[in-house]
């Protein structure tokens, strides 16, 4: 793995050090603490680290915060507790990899690269799914504005589509957002 950035949320100073230590001798590399669940995620926000290790125990809701980070895509999320073993811990529709504290270095090295890989996928589907949705209104735009053309100017789809693509090109702008004007009268069809 590459020198990875991450932020720690851990209140309890010896196993903040520990995880630190941990993640030190892989090569990664700390870029934020946060006391407390707001402040964490404000440090995220402003660095935008690769991962946020939280301590469940940190003040303030901690599986709501980790709702918030992964909703907002801003980062992987890995909690620590007290408990032995890993498990999941679920926030809404969501869950989180849940590793028990002392940190083990070998056990924390193979999350944080399961848990990169994983959150990289579902950024990656994410971005495509919202670049699907854009097409999709794009889409829906035109074929109202062409129908608005049709029946306003009597022309045939085709026609009302080439009329749509002069207008758009004739203001500068993409068809998109010249069907979006013509159907908020902001330009009219003559």
């Amino acid at each position: 793995m590459n020198t990875l950035e991450y932020c720690v949320g851990i209140p309890d100073p010896v196993n903040r050090k520990a995880a630190i230590s941990a993640l030190s001798l892989s090569g990664f590399h700390c870029v934020g603490e946060g006391k407390d669940c707001p402040h964490l995620l404000r440090v995220l926000r402003k660095v935008q680290p690769e991962l946020v290790i939280m301590d469940l125990s940190l003040p303030g809701d901690v599986l709501y915060t980790a709702n918030i980070i992964d909703q907002e895509a801003v980062t992987a999320v890995l909690l620590l507790e007290q408990k032995k073993g890993i498990r999941t811990a679920g926030a809404r529709d969501n869950s989180f990899m849940v590793i028990s504290l002392p940190v083990n270095t070998i056990v924390l090295n193979y999350v944080v690269e399961t848990l990169l890989i994983e959150f990289n996928r579902r950024k990656k589907l994410y971005e495509e799914l919202c670049g699907l949705t854009d097409k999709m209104q794009s889409r829906i735009l035109v074929e109202r504005a062409k129908g608005v053309i049709m029946q306003e100017l009597s022309l045939n789809e085709p026609e009302a589509y080439r009329f749509l693509q002069k207008k758009s090109m004739d203001l500068r702008m993409p068809l998109k957002e010249a069907a979006k004007a013509l159907l908020n009268n902001d330009i009219k069809v003559f």
